[in-house]
């Protein structure tokens, strides 16, 4: 910006330059002109002078009327017999010589421009023709050199200034007649001049009147370059300025992007700002909200978002997007972690209230993580990187939260990392597996059912828990292939499992959000069932009740479509995620997993026995299945069983196992 307003100081001053100095060429010219306007009346003058005296001296004078005032008998031409004649009227007629004649001319003729002549030379007859100084010193440069036709000169005149031309005689025939006994006029061809004295102050008048038009016109044009430059300036300016602003702004909600907001956190650490505070958020479910509705009302969400942060929240400096559903906010002079806390909460309380996205009512939440300067890092890319880790320690805890960094995280973020460069090549190296947990009927005690779940069998770590590293395949997209590596399994075992005593048996596997909400899922198991030749029903997609909270009328469409395939649908962990009764009735579903949460503390825990009674209650009026997770003693059976609960899937029958124990043990149970 700096140099723009230096190029545009240097542009205005050239052109200012510009226009003076034209300024100063038309002054010069103006005067040029001056003088040339004065030289030429002076020429006008001689030239008229010349043409009478041509005239004169060829008629040898004029003869005119004695007027003792005027024209009364020259005594310079008593030596000429015919100086005097008397007409046959009786007039009296007197011979006026050319000179006399012209001086007399000139003395009451001023002239254009008020301009005068006047007939001298070095010999004279009648004095009132002497020259003056001036004039003597141009007679002599004549005499000395007739190669010299003109002299002109400005002079000044009684402090006026005037123009002065002199011009020389040529002695002719007809002088002689009134100047043949003067010798200087025998023996020169020069015998005196005739100078012409132009005042300068009408010429000079008439220039500064059309230089003053001239000075305005120059005004005009330079109030006009200045205005046009001011007006370049000023959209280049604009344009730099809206350079500058997208360059530091996001474009979607107008907060301070990424760049803004390391200029800022490097302008404060430089100052030696101490205690101050950043704070990372990430929404919960932003990925799901965006595919299920599309990027249109996913960009209107986090304009929303954006606005009611800024409305509602008032303690921060800084408020940026970094792209995504991710904002950062600083915040500076923290007293004490109690004073980011209230914020925090604060933060998570304006989250609560839906936001309204055309006909859609959705809700969303955060995981926040917050880094404070100096003690979490020492520049602003280090405290960037710490606040990242603090919010995805918030988000493994259960999301909706937040944590303060600490070092350790640094370790498990480590590690993080490492485990998902590793689970690249788990795909590759036939690392992962399946065990199935049996799902037995409560009425006969037969397996009815299984559940795939996903192992990993580290070379070096050894078993590495669902826990640990299904989140990391969530984050990192590898879901999708580790999903379709799973659904080629269960397909193909159901395969194997026609003809057999399983061959009625369900094959549940566990469905993600982020698959759930893939344009590709349908397809692909379309093509496992086609490949494998499979009944679809056999085949049970278990979807979380909190995944199909989050959008119920896009999850409604999904599942629908899925269900077309003919497999079956179940909703897992039934109770957490708080569904209505009007929503249950829309969705597609065959079975309700209680979570076994409400089953562990049966029959000690009054309130979990009443809810499971009302889930069962409710399924059996919507004519759903209802599986029970997680019953581990004889008590928690004999409930279930006094329930009316279809199906057990627990420890009480059998923890996950391989499927070749499977079979044994459904042989043993009778099936």
């Amino acid at each position: 910006m700096k140099k723009l307003f230096n190029l545009k100081i240097i542009t205005m001053l050239v052109w200012t330059l510009t226009v003076v100095a034209s300024l100063a060429f038309s002054a010069f010219n103006q005067y040029q002109q001056s003088f040339e306007t004065a030289r030429n009346v002076a020429s006008a003058n001689f030239d008229k002078d010349q043409a009478f005296r041509q005239w004169a001296t060829t008629h040898g004078g004029v003869y005119v009327p004695v007027d003792m005032k005027r024209t009364p008998p020259s005594p310079y031409l008593s030596h000429i017999p015919e100086r005097d004649v008397t007409t046959v009227t009786g007039k009296k007629l007197t011979l006026m010589n050319p000179a006399y004649m012209l001086r007399q001319m000139m003395d009451e003729y001023s002239g254009l421009y008020g301009a005068k002549g006047h007939i001298t030379a070095l010999e004279i007859l009648n004095p009132s023709s002497a020259p003056d100084a001036w004039e003597r010193d141009a007679l002599k440069k004549f005499i000395k050199d007739d190669s010299i036709k003109e002299i002109v000169e400005l002079t000044k005149v009684n402090n006026e200034a005037y123009m002065r031309l002199i011009r020389p005689m040529e002695v002719t025939s007809g002088c002689l007649t009134c100047h043949g006994h003067q010798e200087s006029y025998i023996n020169n061809k020069t015998a005196g001049g005739v100078s012409v004295i132009v005042p300068m102050a009408e010429i000079y008048k008439l220039a500064m009147s059309s230089y003053k038009k001239t000075l305005i016109i120059h005004i005009i044009f330079w109030l006009v370059g200045m205005i046009l430059f001011r007006f370049v300036y000023n959209k280049e300016k604009k344009a730099k300025d809206e350079l500058e602003y997208f360059a530091n702004h996001d474009s979607l909600t107008g907060l301070p992007n990424r760049h803004a907001y390391i200029d800022k956190i490097t302008s404060m650490v430089n100052k030696n700002k101490n205690n101050f505070a950043l704070v990372f958020m990430d929404l919960d479910n932003f990925k799901t909200i965006n595919d299920s509705l599309g990027h249109t009302l996913g960009d209107m969400l986090l304009q929303k978002v954006a606005k009611r942060l800024k409305d509602e929240i008032k303690e921060y400096d800084m408020l940026s997007r970094f792209g995504g559903d991710e904002f950062v906010f600083l915040f500076s002079n923290v007293q004490s972690e109690l004073t980011i806390e209230k914020t925090m909460i604060k933060i998570h309380e304006v989250l609560k209230k839906p936001f309204i996205l055309n006909t859609y009512e959705v809700y969303t939440t955060a995981s926040i993580g917050i880094a404070i300067y100096p003690d979490d890092a020492q520049d602003a890319e280090l405290l960037l990187r710490n606040a990242d880790v603090a919010m995805y320690d918030a988000k493994q805890s259960g999301r909706s939260k937040y944590s303060f960094f600490n070092a350790d995280m640094l370790n498990l973020s480590s590690n993080r990392l490492m485990l998902e460069s590793e689970l690249h090549k788990a795909l590759e190296n036939n690392e992962l597996f399946l065990l199935f947990q049996p799902q037995v009927s409560l009425c006969n005690e037969e397996i009815v059912g299984v559940e795939a779940l996903i192992r990993w069998q580290h070379p070096i770590k050894g078993l590495i828990s669902p826990l640990d590293f299904i989140p990391i395949a969530e984050n990192s997209g590898l879901i999708m292939p580790i999903g379709e590596w799973i659904i080629d399994q269960a397909c193909d075992q159901l395969a194997l499992w026609k003809g057999t005593h399983m061959s009625e048996a369900t094959l549940s596997i566990n469905v993600s959000a982020k698959q759930v909400l893939h344009q590709d899922l349908y397809s692909y198991i379309e093509a496992a069932i086609e490949r494998t030749k499979i009944d679809g029903r056999l085949l049970e997609l278990e979807i979380t009740e909190s995944v199909i909270m989050e959008n119920i009328n896009e999850t409604v469409k999904i599942l629908s479509r899925l269900k077309k395939l003919g497999v079956s649908i179940s909703i897992d962990d039934f109770g957490t995620g708080y569904s209505s009764l009007s929503y249950l009735k829309k969705l597609p579903i065959d079975k309700l997993k209680i979570d076994r949460e409400f089953i562990k503390d049966i029959p000690n825990d009054k309130d979990d026995i009443a809810i499971t009674n009302a889930i069962i209650s409710m399924s059996k009026s919507l004519s759903l299945k209802i599986v029970a997770e997680g019953p581990e003693t004889k008590e928690h059976i004999e409930f279930l069983q006094n329930s009316k609960c279809d199906i057990a899937q627990g420890f009480y029958y059998s923890k996950p196992i391989p499927i070749t124990e499977v079979e044994k043990l459904a042989l043993s149970m009778g099936k």
